[in-house]
């Protein structure tokens, strides 16, 4: 496939068969889900993308190997100011076309059933197979986002206003409390 193209919906058996790999750049208002959370503009935001399909040697996986890597502002947490957010996700999943082919896997690998996962269609005699790529590769990203963004320092600037000396040594309404008990002992 042509470094500078981009498919969107492959066929993930015939592409890995073929030796499917693309390294490139694609802009952030291709990954619609990411941009939404994004403060500002995008325009001159892209995402770094290393990917390839590969098969099992049994021809019964597609494996997904990608490293994904971008810049998001986002809204930081503690101030409310802008904090740029590095994205940065190495992916590793299998695509099986049949449930029971997970059995297969190490249970802690990540997969994908086509016709069962968003972004998938499952194949029969008349259309093959298809995922859509960006969407499986927007949800790594989506992924790796923080769930609540922050600066490594910054100000609080909506922190509750500090105490004064005066307010903190007011009295304790339960010192008259015990005096009163006091009283009534003696």
């Amino acid at each position: 496939m042509s470094a500078n193209i981009f498919s969107t919906q492959i066929e993930p058996f015939k592409c890995a068969e073929q030796g499917f790999s693309w390294s490139g750049q694609l802009p952030l208002s291709r990954f619609a889900r990411v941009a939404h959370d994004a403060i500002g503009t995008i325009d001159n935001q892209w995402v770094q993308i290393d990917c390839k399909l590969s098969k099992d040697a049994y021809h019964r996986i597609v494996w997904l190997d990608a490293r994904l890597s971008t810049e998001v502002a986002l809204q930081c947490q503690r101030c409310l100011d802008t904090v740029a957010i590095p994205l940065i996700s190495d992916v590793h999943i299998a695509i099986v076309d049949d449930e029971s082919i997970v059995d297969c896997l190490d249970e802690d690998a990540d997969f994908i059933v086509l016709g069962e996962d968003l972004g998938t269609q499952k194949g029969d005699f008349k259309t093959p197979a298809t995922v859509d790529l960006i969407y499986i590769l927007e949800d790594e990203l989506l992924l790796s986002m923080p769930n609540s963004p922050k600066h490594d320092a910054c100000e609080h600037k909506h922190r509750p206003a500090i105490q004064t000396d005066a307010e903190e040594k007011r009295e304790n309404p339960f010192d008259i409390l015990a005096g009163l008990k006091d009283k009534f002992r003696s």
